[in-house]
């Protein structure tokens, strides 16, 4: 059996809404105002916010806020 290590996925994974997304989510927004500033619906928000958790490999939004912040992919 092969030993796999776990490494951090690339950050061009994020597409270019997600980093939209995750910034947003850094300043506080909850998924519905990520919604009207993105003028999509909070649900498609929603997803987009489980996507980056998946992709940061991390559990709960201000784990996502943070991770990105210290990979550097929002402020």
């Amino acid at each position: 059996m092969a030993i796999t290590s776990k490494r951090y996925p690339d950050p061009l994974q994020l597409t270019r809404r997600e980093c939209e997304v995750l910034q947003l989510l850094c300043d506080g927004l909850t998924n519905q105002q990520i919604g009207q500033r993105l003028h999509i619906a909070g649900s498609t928000a929603r997803g987009h916010v489980q996507t980056i958790m998946q992709k940061l490999d991390v559990q709960g939004r201000t784990a996502a806020a943070a991770e990105g912040i210290r990979r550097q992919l929002a402020r």
